[in-house]
């Protein structure tokens, strides 16, 4: 009978270790799946967290290029009218000389002594600083 008592007493020991040893693989089956579901989680919160980050990049370099167009189409807009102005200054100074011009030669007639005149006395002074 002592053979009979421990042998049901190991018997139901080694059940018990068993169903303990079942127990705790159920619940490392149960963590793997748990970590499984939330590395997923992870992976879908990075996936959408770079989709917003590239629709948010996309939306800025659609910002910058539009700003770009706008300094480039206003620079344009500014050469072309400095060009302009350049032009209308040119355009104004070509006239004052032809003006100038045609007003010498019109003293020139109307007074040949006195320009004659002027003109020695510039030469007179001219010849006077050269030779200093």
């Amino acid at each position: 009978m002592a053979n009979g008592l421990f042998s049901s007493r190991s018997k139901t020991l080694r059940s018990s270790i068993q169903d303990d040893a079942q127990a705790v693989e159920d619940q490392i089956a149960e963590l793997r799946a748990e970590i499984a579901a939330l590395a997923g989680l992870l992976a879908n919160d990075a996936a959408d967290g770079a989709g917003r980050i590239r629709r948010k990049a996309r939306a800025v370099k659609a910002d910058v290029s539009d700003a770009a167009h706008g300094l480039k189409d206003r620079a344009e807009g500014d050469i072309k009218s400095m060009i302009a102005a350049g032009e209308d200054i040119l355009a104004e100074f070509q006239a004052r000389y032809q003006d100038s011009g045609r007003k010498a030669r019109q003293a020139v007639k109307e007074n040949p002594l006195a320009t004659l005149g002027v003109a020695a006395a510039a030469g007179f002074l001219l010849a006077t600083l050269l030779r200093r």
